[in-house]
């Protein structure tokens, strides 16, 4: 256990904790959590006070404090990343240096990318969109910077985008001569700055909950953590406020989170994956409960209604999307011929992808579920029945034994899926805190975690670690 909370984010000296890479967001934050399961579960201060300088070098390390802007030249109360997981840029300039094109390239495999120019001859050009991963490069032939001209690059682009060839272009500046040319060479694509509501709301939930513990249970709290919980919902405060531009009830009642049309990120206009705005929500429940503010409780609820509607029952079990069924994503979408009037700068059209949520993902949807459902200041949502019909979705639907083999899980809760990895073996614990509604999920996560496949340390794997130990 002690290996799994402690880690090279964790380590690394105080000033050097940093986001970039979404470290803090998808790694550090699951050690956060998996620290404060295992001091509610024991009250050990030891556990508490780890947290607690767990807790301020991440605080520390907000953009506005180190000197960073996100993509508009913001500085925020907030962690922002890039890299694998917003759009990268090329700036491509003119024979005078000016912007003469921005080419856009989504994520994933934009780690070194590069866009290169070639002349093509008539005062046209080509473009080369080199990928990571053994990715096909992407080709755009006979180009011209003439607004006249039917081959224009950035309307070639347009049509010619597609899923697997994901490139847009932009002509900058406020007028394009018929005479501009790029220049020719190779420029690197950069990725974008974005503060993405789903790392905000993984790396609040335990600050969140840090300072729950201390209200609900002020003897296991030290006196000198206890001195700094109303610093820390500052923090989660402003955090979450950050977002607020991206909260949305949709006419039918879905509360979300969603990206905005031109945000540089790869599904730029749609909602957030399930799992994603529930990552916020947890951290909503945890405010609620600690402050009772209207604003937190009525998003809190709001959500929780959301994730109910998204459950649709499939016998005695639960199944439900990983792309919430009312957006863009799940449904797809055209391009309509206006780039403007499509919903995303950065991706025209996307075929639909109706998939249901996948194991490991659910984790978060999960905790999201018991958390609301075991807080009483929170409006009723969930039952006992919905919680006992998702525990059945493992006992169901994810744990399974094909003959003569071990026991393993599926890749999804379709109850269908393809085998999953050992992966997400190594998640199955996230599913215990339902066997507080449905037993036979001890069973079934004590079945397939004696006869898990090694796999390399993640931090999620501390949380899983942490809920063995609580309620395995």
């Amino acid at each position: 256990m002690e290996t799994l909370l402690s880690g090279p984010v964790t380590d690394r000296p105080s000033g050097t904790l940093h986001n970039d890479t979404g470290a803090i967001g998808w790694g550090l934050s699951w050690r956060m959590h998996a620290y404060l399961l295992m001091a509610e579960a024991t009250g050990d201060p030891g556990l508490i006070r780890r947290l607690a300088r767990m807790a301020d070098s991440v605080v520390a390390a907000r953009d506005h404090l180190r000197g960073v802007h996100e993509y508009r030249g913001l500085r925020l109360p907030v962690w922002s990343s890039a890299g694998p997981y917003t759009v990268a840029t090329a700036t491509v300039p003119d024979g005078t240096g000016v912007d003469a094109l921005h080419v856009h390239l989504c994520p994933p495999h934009t780690a070194d990318a590069v866009v290169e120019v070639t002349p093509a001859g008539d005062d046209r050009f080509d473009l080369t969109v080199t990928r990571a991963g053994g990715r096909p490069p992407v080709r755009l032939t006979q180009l011209s910077l003439d607004p006249d001209d039917p081959r224009r690059a950035d309307h070639v682009a347009y049509r010619e985008h597609r899923p697997a060839a994901p490139v847009t272009v932009d002509l900058p500046g406020p007028t394009v001569t018929s005479t501009a040319r790029p220049r020719p060479g190779r420029y690197p694509c950069r990725p974008a700055r974005v503060a993405l509501a789903a790392q905000t709301g993984m790396i609040t939930y335990p600050l969140a909950g840090l300072a729950r513990l201390a209200r609900e249970r002020p003897d296991v709290v030290p006196a000198d953590v206890a001195g700094r919980v109303d610093d820390y919902l500052a923090v989660v405060h402003d955090a979450l406020a950050v977002h607020d531009h991206q909260w949305r009830i949709s006419a039918e009642g879905d509360a979300h989170y969603t990206w905005l049309p031109d945000e540089p990120v790869s599904f730029a206009g749609a909602e957030l994956p399930t799992n994603e705005f529930l990552a916020v929500g947890r951290t909503l429940v945890q405010l609620a409960a600690v402050t009772g503010d209207r604003c937190y409780v009525d998003r809190a609820a709001a959500l929780a209604h959301t994730l109910r509607r998204q459950f649709q029952p499939h016998g005695d079990a639960l199944v439900w999307p990983y792309w919430p069924s009312f957006g863009r994503v799940h449904r797809g979408w055209r391009r309509t011929g206006d780039p403007t009037a499509d919903g995303s700068r950065y991706r025209p059209e996307f075929h639909a992808v109706p998939k249901a949520e996948d194991v490991t993902h659910a984790l978060i949807d999960i905790d999201f579920a018991v958390l609301y459902h075991s807080t009483p200041q929170l409006p009723g949502v969930f039952t006992d029945a919905d919680l006992r019909a998702l525990g059945r979705t493992f006992t169901r639907h994810v744990h399974f034994r094909r003959l003569g083999l071990r026991p393993t899980v599926r890749h999804d809760v379709s109850g269908h899926g393809r085998p999953g990895t050992p992966r997400h073996e190594a998640h199955v614990a996230g599913w215990l805190p339902l066997a507080r509604w449905e037993p036979g999920v001890r069973r079934a996560v004590a079945a397939v975690h004696r006869h898990r496949r090694a796999v390399p340390v993640m931090g999620v794997d501390a949380y899983c670690a942490a809920l063995l130990t609580r309620w395995g």
